[in-house]
């Protein structure tokens, strides 16, 4: 099995969770240079995690997509990091998960953007 780093599974889950994505906008999500995505890009493409393909609206552009490999690898991360959340949690009580949750549902408010935010509330 091919190694991933830590950056790697970052852009996985970033083209995960927008089906496709130019190599700049990956950079950008994940917080890293646009060479550095593609360095990043280019082992997982080796690997077999990912492909790219001209965009269909700008035959210019280039996408990236997770291939069926890459998308096992990423179901295999997440249910992994399910796993562990879940232990880690359990050894909280009830009242102290209740608190956990309603602190990350106020953070996640906090970071959703403000024109979201007013859209929903």
């Amino acid at each position: 099995m091919y190694h991933v780093t830590p950056q790697q599974v970052e852009a996985l889950q970033a083209i995960s969770a927008y089906r496709a994505l130019s190599t700049s906008m990956l950079a950008m999500y994940i917080g890293i240079d646009p060479s550095t995505a593609s360095r990043n890009l280019a082992g997982l493409e080796r690997a077999g995690y990912v492909m790219r393909k001209k965009a269909k609206n700008d035959a210019r552009q280039t996408e990236v997509y997770l291939t069926p490999r890459g998308t096992r690898i990423i179901l295999r991360f997440e249910e992994g990091f399910s796993k562990k959340l879940h232990m880690v949690f359990a050894q909280f009580s009830g009242e102290e998960q209740q608190q956990i949750l309603q602190s990350l549902e106020h953070l996640v408010e906090i970071l959703r953007p403000r024109d979201e935010r007013a859209s929903i509330g």
